[in-house]
């Protein structure tokens, strides 16, 4: 039996995405672009109350009507050069909730066809593309909230980048409004706080 979520919870988008430097920009737009889509985007970084990440995950995943999963950090690495497991792992938690309990689910790749080798259970759950551009992101989170939402009257990715584009220009004047840097600004450290500078940005511009 499907478990009903809140109102107020159905416009929930987690994001389960690596956090490091160079995912940033993706994770930037794809942010901006829930927002500008009148969504709200969640992720691990925003409920820091239990110091287990995986814990903050589930509970993200059982608040959430949508999920967005990159798979694109399967490369060796590090010392022991293993591949890392993580976004898969949790990608099968939303997965069991998009089969019981009626949530959509959106997996990204950076390369085609590379998750046939090394997901291939995902048939059907075919990730979209972005290979590493943000502009690609915001199409792909565009076109699956547009579909999974039944919303068809949403503005078009290029339309959503471009606002993207002019909310950045904007942006140093923003940060330093604020008293903050664009240094960290940009840093995974004040993900909460570009994140509510794009959702009052949004409100104050609206599409």
């Amino acid at each position: 039996m499907a478990r009903a979520l809140p109102p107020a919870n159905a416009t929930r988008v987690f994001i389960n995405c690596p956090f490091d430097k160079a995912y940033k920009e993706l994770f930037d737009a794809a942010v901006f672009t829930i927002h500008d889509l009148g969504f709200q985007a969640r992720h691990a970084l925003i409920n820091v109350g239990s110091a287990i990440r995986l814990t903050r995950i589930a509970d993200e995943l059982a608040q959430a009507m949508y999920s967005i999963h990159d798979i694109s950090r399967v490369e060796v690495s590090g010392a022991l050069k293993v591949p890392r497991f993580n976004m898969p792992f949790e990608a099968g938690f939303a997965y069991c909730l998009h089969e019981f309990h009626k949530r959509h689910v959106l997996l990204l790749d950076a390369k085609p066809y590379r998750y046939r080798a090394s997901l291939s259970d995902v048939a059907g759950l075919d990730p979209k593309i972005h290979g590493n551009k943000p502009e690609q992101i915001v199409e792909n989170v565009r076109e699956f909230l547009v579909s999974k939402s039944d919303q068809p009257k949403l503005p078009g990715g290029q339309f959503i980048w471009r606002r993207y584009v002019l909310f950045r220009k904007k942006l140093p004047l923003i940060a330093k409004a604020d008293h903050k840097t664009m240094k960290e600004i940009r840093s995974w450290s004040y993900v909460n706080e570009l994140q509510a500078m794009m959702a009052v940005w949004i409100q104050a511009n609206p599409p």
